[in-house]
């Protein structure tokens, strides 16, 4: 399975319960926001073109991801924003994606600033906040009027080791896929990162 590890994590499976239990109602509003400012090296990874530079797919996958884990993956909608960089990719960007039952997201990421780290999702009874950083979350918050409920996980190991987990649980099953992370949904989530490129006119020496 691709490393998008932060879905298995102990916290991000209760608010899948929620989720799944119809705790905050229909959703209809996710945000999420993952940036870091890096010192500007036009030859590594994060600003070369060659080597797949830009923020969308070093730290926008994980805004992205979070957003199918939550509403789907697969937005009829895609309204995108990007500064491309002196070096040609793209050092921050803002996707707004829309779904088939009005549910929005809204997702930046950014390899030039450091944000929050926060993700939300909202309800038409409620809203969860995922504490910072969401992508190793330890904490969510429950919020349904006046009522508040904290939940609190904390992480062993670097986190990856979760999914790690369910490799060996789908493997010792004979299952070529999980459930949590279906093959399809990552074909569909490059291809939402592929729209946003496209609007943009970014592409790789390889493409």
């Amino acid at each position: 399975m691709e490393a998008m590890w932060s879905r298995y994590l102990p916290v991000m499976q209760h608010v899948r319960k929620w989720l799944d239990d119809g705790t905050i109602g229909e959703v209809r509003w996710v945000s999420a926001d993952f940036g870091f400012r890096a010192n500007m090296n036009p030859q590594s990874r994060l600003f070369n073109r060659e080597l797949g530079g830009g923020a969308l797919l070093d730290v926008g996958i994980y805004v992205t991801s979070f957003a199918s884990f939550v509403l789907g993956p697969r937005p009829n909608r895609i309204q995108t924003l990007a500064n491309m960089g002196n070096t040609g990719v793209d050092e921050q960007n803002t996707l707004l994606l829309g779904y088939n039952n009005g549910a929005m997201a809204v997702l930046t990421s950014s390899v030039r600033t450091t944000t929050p780290h926060e993700a939300r999702i909202v309800g038409t009874e409620g809203n969860i906040s995922i504490q910072p950083p969401f992508y190793k979350a330890e904490k969510a918050i429950l919020t349904i009027g006046d009522h508040v409920e904290e939940i609190e996980l904390n992480i062993t190991g670097n986190g990856y080791n979760y999914e790690a987990i369910e490799v060996g649980r789908c493997l010792n099953k004979g299952l070529l896929e999980s459930s949590v992370m279906p093959l399809d949904e990552t074909v569909a989530i490059m291809k939402i990162l592929d729209e946003a490129r496209a609007q943009w006119g970014f592409t790789y020496p390889t493409e």
